[in-house]
Protein backbone atom coordinates (compact mmCIF):
# COMPACT_ATOMS: atom_id res chain seq x y z
CA UNK A 1 0.00 0.00 0.00
CA UNK A 2 1.54 3.44 -0.71
CA UNK A 3 0.64 6.79 1.19
CA UNK A 4 -0.50 8.50 -2.48
CA UNK A 5 -3.49 5.66 -2.48
CA UNK A 6 -5.02 6.85 0.76
CA UNK A 7 -4.37 10.66 -0.53
CA UNK A 8 -6.01 9.79 -3.48
CA UNK A 9 -8.84 8.79 -2.16
CA UNK A 10 -9.53 10.90 0.70
CA UNK A 11 -9.31 13.79 -2.22
CA UNK A 12 -11.99 11.97 -4.31
CA UNK A 13 -14.43 11.17 -1.17
CA UNK A 14 -14.00 14.77 -0.80
CA UNK A 15 -14.63 15.86 -4.80
CA UNK A 16 -17.25 12.85 -4.95
CA UNK A 17 -15.82 13.25 -8.88
CA UNK A 18 -12.99 10.79 -10.60
CA UNK A 19 -12.30 13.99 -13.05
CA UNK A 20 -11.52 16.47 -10.94
CA UNK A 21 -9.70 14.65 -7.84
CA UNK A 22 -7.61 13.33 -10.46
CA UNK A 23 -6.94 16.89 -11.74
CA UNK A 24 -6.54 18.09 -8.16
CA UNK A 25 -3.72 15.22 -8.11
CA UNK A 26 -2.08 15.86 -10.67
CA UNK A 27 -2.35 12.40 -12.77
CA UNK A 28 -4.53 11.54 -16.03
CA UNK A 29 -8.15 10.36 -15.30
CA UNK A 30 -7.12 6.29 -16.22
CA UNK A 31 -3.96 6.62 -14.09
CA UNK A 32 -6.17 8.04 -10.71
CA UNK A 33 -8.85 5.32 -11.37
CA UNK A 34 -5.73 2.35 -11.59
CA UNK A 35 -4.68 3.98 -7.95
CA UNK A 36 -8.00 3.92 -6.59
CA UNK A 37 -8.25 0.13 -7.84
CA UNK A 38 -5.05 -0.38 -6.29
CA UNK A 39 -6.56 0.53 -2.98
CA UNK A 40 -8.98 -1.48 -3.18
CA UNK A 41 -7.40 -4.43 -4.07
CA UNK A 42 -5.11 -4.12 -1.56
CA UNK A 43 -7.97 -3.44 0.66
CA UNK A 44 -10.02 -6.48 -0.54
CA UNK A 45 -13.26 -4.84 -0.46
CA UNK A 46 -14.73 -1.66 -2.92
CA UNK A 47 -14.43 1.50 -1.51
CA UNK A 48 -16.73 3.21 -4.27
CA UNK A 49 -20.06 2.66 -5.20
CA UNK A 50 -19.91 1.96 -9.10
CA UNK A 51 -23.86 1.60 -9.37
CA UNK A 52 -24.58 5.02 -8.83
CA UNK A 53 -24.29 8.62 -10.03
CA UNK A 54 -23.06 11.44 -8.85
CA UNK A 55 -19.99 9.18 -7.79
CA UNK A 56 -20.47 8.28 -4.00
CA UNK A 57 -18.39 6.04 -1.51
CA UNK A 58 -19.75 2.21 -0.64
CA UNK A 59 -20.43 1.60 2.66
CA UNK A 60 -16.71 0.43 3.38
CA UNK A 61 -15.58 3.46 1.76
CA UNK A 62 -16.93 5.51 4.03
CA UNK A 63 -15.61 3.56 7.17
CA UNK A 64 -12.30 3.61 5.91
CA UNK A 65 -12.71 7.45 5.18
CA UNK A 66 -11.80 8.10 8.64
CA UNK A 67 -9.08 5.46 8.97
CA UNK A 68 -7.39 6.76 5.86
CA UNK A 69 -6.95 10.66 7.53
CA UNK A 70 -5.95 8.60 10.48
CA UNK A 71 -3.24 6.66 9.34
CA UNK A 72 -2.00 9.88 6.97
CA UNK A 73 -1.92 11.91 10.19
CA UNK A 74 0.33 8.99 12.31
CA UNK A 75 2.53 8.62 9.58
CA UNK A 76 2.97 12.61 9.31
CA UNK A 77 3.36 12.59 13.51
CA UNK A 78 6.23 9.55 12.74
CA UNK A 79 7.89 12.16 10.62
CA UNK A 80 7.77 14.79 12.68
CA UNK A 81 9.63 12.88 15.77
CA UNK A 82 12.21 11.30 13.60
CA UNK A 83 13.34 14.46 12.33
CA UNK A 84 13.38 16.30 15.28
CA UNK A 85 12.05 14.78 18.90
CA UNK A 86 9.02 13.96 20.90
CA UNK A 87 5.40 15.33 20.17
CA UNK A 88 4.58 16.31 23.72
CA UNK A 89 7.68 18.15 24.37
CA UNK A 90 7.85 20.25 21.13
CA UNK A 91 4.33 21.60 20.44
CA UNK A 92 5.67 23.47 16.94
CA UNK A 93 3.81 25.94 15.11
CA UNK A 94 2.85 24.01 12.27
CA UNK A 95 2.43 25.61 8.78
CA UNK A 96 1.73 24.56 5.69
CA UNK A 97 2.26 26.97 2.51
CA UNK A 98 2.67 26.98 -1.31
CA UNK A 99 6.41 26.96 -2.33
CA UNK A 100 6.73 30.63 -3.69
CA UNK A 101 5.60 32.02 -0.78
CA UNK A 102 7.84 29.38 1.60
CA UNK A 103 10.82 30.81 0.03
CA UNK A 104 9.35 34.68 -0.39
CA UNK A 105 7.52 35.03 3.00
CA UNK A 106 7.63 32.66 5.23
CA UNK A 107 11.40 33.75 6.64
CA UNK A 108 10.03 37.12 7.38
CA UNK A 109 6.92 35.66 9.20
CA UNK A 110 8.81 33.39 11.81
CA UNK A 111 11.41 35.72 12.19
CA UNK A 112 8.79 38.66 13.19
CA UNK A 113 6.60 36.04 15.35
CA UNK A 114 9.92 35.05 16.76
CA UNK A 115 10.74 39.09 18.44
CA UNK A 116 7.14 39.41 18.94
CA UNK A 117 6.54 36.12 21.46
CA UNK A 118 10.32 36.30 22.52
CA UNK A 119 8.91 36.95 26.08
CA UNK A 120 6.19 35.08 26.21
CA UNK A 121 7.49 31.91 24.28
CA UNK A 122 11.12 31.71 24.57
CA UNK A 123 11.15 28.76 23.32
CA UNK A 124 8.90 28.69 20.35
CA UNK A 125 9.73 26.82 17.21
CA UNK A 126 7.75 26.21 13.72
CA UNK A 127 7.65 23.13 11.28
CA UNK A 128 7.21 24.55 8.00
CA UNK A 129 5.67 22.27 4.87
CA UNK A 130 5.96 23.64 1.51
CA UNK A 131 3.42 22.34 -0.99
CA UNK A 132 1.42 22.65 -4.20
CA UNK A 133 -1.88 24.08 -3.25
CA UNK A 134 -3.97 21.36 -3.78
CA UNK A 135 -1.60 19.25 -1.64
CA UNK A 136 -1.52 22.01 1.16
CA UNK A 137 -5.37 22.66 1.54
CA UNK A 138 -5.23 18.75 1.94
CA UNK A 139 -3.03 18.53 4.10
CA UNK A 140 -4.57 21.89 6.69
CA UNK A 141 -8.00 20.28 6.39
CA UNK A 142 -6.75 16.59 7.33
CA UNK A 143 -5.39 18.55 10.67
CA UNK A 144 -1.54 18.44 9.74
CA UNK A 145 -1.27 21.84 10.00
CA UNK A 146 -2.18 24.77 12.51
CA UNK A 147 -2.22 27.18 9.98
CA UNK A 148 -2.51 27.37 5.92
CA UNK A 149 -1.01 30.45 4.15
CA UNK A 150 -2.10 30.53 0.13
CA UNK A 151 -2.97 32.76 -2.67
CA UNK A 152 -6.72 33.49 -3.44
CA UNK A 153 -8.30 35.06 -6.04
CA UNK A 154 -12.18 35.23 -6.41
CA UNK A 155 -12.74 33.62 -9.66
CA UNK A 156 -10.09 30.59 -8.47
CA UNK A 157 -11.65 30.37 -5.01
CA UNK A 158 -9.79 28.56 -1.89
CA UNK A 159 -13.09 26.79 -1.22
CA UNK A 160 -12.99 26.15 2.93
CA UNK A 161 -15.75 25.86 4.78
CA UNK A 162 -16.82 29.54 6.74
CA UNK A 163 -18.24 27.39 9.35
CA UNK A 164 -15.35 25.74 10.63
CA UNK A 165 -12.22 27.58 8.97
CA UNK A 166 -11.24 31.50 9.73
CA UNK A 167 -8.61 33.81 7.70
CA UNK A 168 -6.94 36.96 7.66
CA UNK A 169 -5.91 39.15 5.06
CA UNK A 170 -2.12 39.33 5.01
CA UNK A 171 -2.00 41.88 1.86
CA UNK A 172 -2.35 41.59 -1.37
CA UNK A 173 0.53 40.69 -4.13
CA UNK A 174 0.95 41.48 -8.02
CA UNK A 175 1.52 38.31 -10.23
CA UNK A 176 3.15 40.12 -13.58
CA UNK A 177 5.23 39.33 -16.18
CA UNK A 178 9.06 39.55 -15.72
CA UNK A 179 12.24 39.58 -17.73
CA UNK A 180 16.14 39.50 -17.76
CA UNK A 181 18.00 42.47 -18.40
CA UNK A 182 20.16 43.27 -21.02
CA UNK A 183 23.63 45.10 -21.25
CA UNK A 184 22.09 48.34 -20.70
CA UNK A 185 19.53 47.57 -18.32
CA UNK A 186 16.76 47.72 -19.91
CA UNK A 187 14.29 44.75 -20.51
CA UNK A 188 15.48 41.70 -22.61
CA UNK A 189 12.14 41.06 -23.79
CA UNK A 190 8.69 42.72 -24.62
CA UNK A 191 5.41 41.96 -24.90
CA UNK A 192 5.03 43.66 -28.15
CA UNK A 193 3.97 42.16 -31.33
CA UNK A 194 6.78 44.66 -32.94
CA UNK A 195 9.68 43.71 -30.89
CA UNK A 196 12.63 42.60 -32.87
CA UNK A 197 13.73 39.42 -30.75
CA UNK A 198 10.61 36.36 -29.92
CA UNK A 199 9.51 36.05 -26.81
CA UNK A 200 10.11 32.20 -25.35
CA UNK A 201 7.64 31.60 -23.04
CA UNK A 202 8.50 30.21 -19.11
CA UNK A 203 5.58 28.18 -18.03
CA UNK A 204 3.60 26.71 -15.27
CA UNK A 205 2.21 23.21 -15.11
CA UNK A 206 -1.35 23.83 -15.64
CA UNK A 207 -2.15 21.99 -12.78
CA UNK A 208 -0.16 24.95 -11.16
CA UNK A 209 -2.68 27.24 -9.40
CA UNK A 210 -0.21 30.01 -10.78
CA UNK A 211 -1.08 28.83 -14.05
CA UNK A 212 -4.65 29.35 -13.74
CA UNK A 213 -3.31 33.09 -12.65
CA UNK A 214 -1.37 33.14 -15.75
CA UNK A 215 -4.51 32.49 -17.73
CA UNK A 216 -6.72 35.59 -16.64
CA UNK A 217 -3.41 37.64 -16.68
CA UNK A 218 -3.94 36.66 -20.43
CA UNK A 219 -6.94 37.56 -21.22
CA UNK A 220 -5.86 41.54 -20.93
CA UNK A 221 -5.62 40.72 -25.01
CA UNK A 222 -3.21 38.72 -27.53
CA UNK A 223 0.10 37.84 -25.76
CA UNK A 224 2.72 37.73 -28.34
CA UNK A 225 4.47 34.87 -26.70
CA UNK A 226 7.00 31.90 -28.77
CA UNK A 227 6.18 28.40 -27.95
CA UNK A 228 6.48 27.40 -24.54
CA UNK A 229 10.31 26.86 -24.03
CA UNK A 230 10.20 26.10 -20.10
CA UNK A 231 7.68 24.23 -17.55
CA UNK A 232 7.36 23.75 -14.14
CA UNK A 233 5.56 23.73 -11.39
CA UNK A 234 7.62 26.05 -8.87
CA UNK A 235 7.60 29.95 -9.40
CA UNK A 236 11.83 29.97 -8.12
CA UNK A 237 12.48 27.99 -11.20
CA UNK A 238 10.93 29.96 -13.57
CA UNK A 239 12.67 32.59 -11.64
CA UNK A 240 16.42 31.34 -11.94
CA UNK A 241 15.56 30.93 -15.94
CA UNK A 242 14.13 34.22 -16.22
CA UNK A 243 17.40 35.24 -14.59
CA UNK A 244 19.36 33.39 -17.27
CA UNK A 245 17.84 35.67 -19.99
CA UNK A 246 15.72 32.57 -21.33
CA UNK A 247 12.37 34.15 -21.56
CA UNK A 248 9.64 35.76 -19.66
CA UNK A 249 7.41 34.60 -16.45
CA UNK A 250 4.77 35.74 -14.57
CA UNK A 251 5.89 35.84 -11.30
CA UNK A 252 4.56 37.40 -7.92
CA UNK A 253 6.30 40.34 -6.89
CA UNK A 254 7.32 38.84 -3.78
CA UNK A 255 9.63 36.58 -5.45
CA UNK A 256 11.46 39.38 -7.36
CA UNK A 257 11.59 41.60 -4.52
CA UNK A 258 15.11 43.32 -4.18
CA UNK A 259 16.62 41.44 -7.14
CA UNK A 260 18.09 43.65 -9.26
CA UNK A 261 18.87 41.62 -12.29
CA UNK A 262 14.94 41.23 -13.74
CA UNK A 263 12.71 43.83 -14.06
CA UNK A 264 8.57 44.10 -14.42
CA UNK A 265 7.30 44.37 -17.79
CA UNK A 266 4.93 47.29 -18.51
CA UNK A 267 1.90 45.60 -19.57
CA UNK A 268 -1.98 45.31 -18.61
CA UNK A 269 -1.04 41.46 -18.00
CA UNK A 270 -1.23 41.20 -14.27
CA UNK A 271 -3.28 39.74 -11.69
CA UNK A 272 -3.83 41.05 -8.14
CA UNK A 273 -4.59 38.07 -5.79
CA UNK A 274 -4.68 37.89 -1.92
CA UNK A 275 -2.60 36.01 0.50
CA UNK A 276 -4.92 34.48 3.45
CA UNK A 277 -4.27 32.94 6.42
CA UNK A 278 -6.83 30.31 7.28
CA UNK A 279 -6.80 28.62 10.44
CA UNK A 280 -9.59 26.51 12.40
CA UNK A 281 -12.13 28.27 13.81
CA UNK A 282 -12.43 28.22 17.86
CA UNK A 283 -15.88 25.87 17.90
CA UNK A 284 -14.27 23.69 15.32
CA UNK A 285 -11.19 22.56 17.20
CA UNK A 286 -9.85 20.81 20.36
CA UNK A 287 -7.69 22.28 22.79
CA UNK A 288 -4.45 20.43 22.88
CA UNK A 289 -1.73 20.90 24.94
CA UNK A 290 0.16 23.91 22.87
CA UNK A 291 -2.83 25.47 21.95
CA UNK A 292 -1.79 28.79 23.43
CA UNK A 293 1.18 28.68 20.69
CA UNK A 294 -1.69 28.95 17.81
CA UNK A 295 -3.68 31.41 19.22
CA UNK A 296 -0.45 33.76 20.26
CA UNK A 297 0.39 33.21 16.88
CA UNK A 298 -2.88 33.95 15.10
CA UNK A 299 -2.87 37.24 16.88
CA UNK A 300 0.51 38.34 16.36
CA UNK A 301 1.36 37.16 12.93
CA UNK A 302 2.62 39.89 10.67
CA UNK A 303 0.97 41.70 7.84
Amino acid sequence: METKWLEDFITLAQTKNFSKAANLRCVTQPAFSRRIQALEGWLGCELIDRGSYPTRLSAQGEVFYEQALAMLEQIRQARTIVRGGSLQSRHPIRLVVPHTLACSKAPYWISSLKTKLADRLPDLSFQLTASNVHDAVLYFTDGASDFLVCYHHSREPIELDPGKFEFRLLGVERFSPYTAKDEAGDALYALDPLAPLPVPFLSYSKHAYLSKMTDMAFEAGPVFLKKTLYETDMSESLKSMCQAGLGVAWLPESAVAGDSGLCCIPSPYFIDMEVRLYRRSQRNRDAPAGQEHVDLAWHYWPD
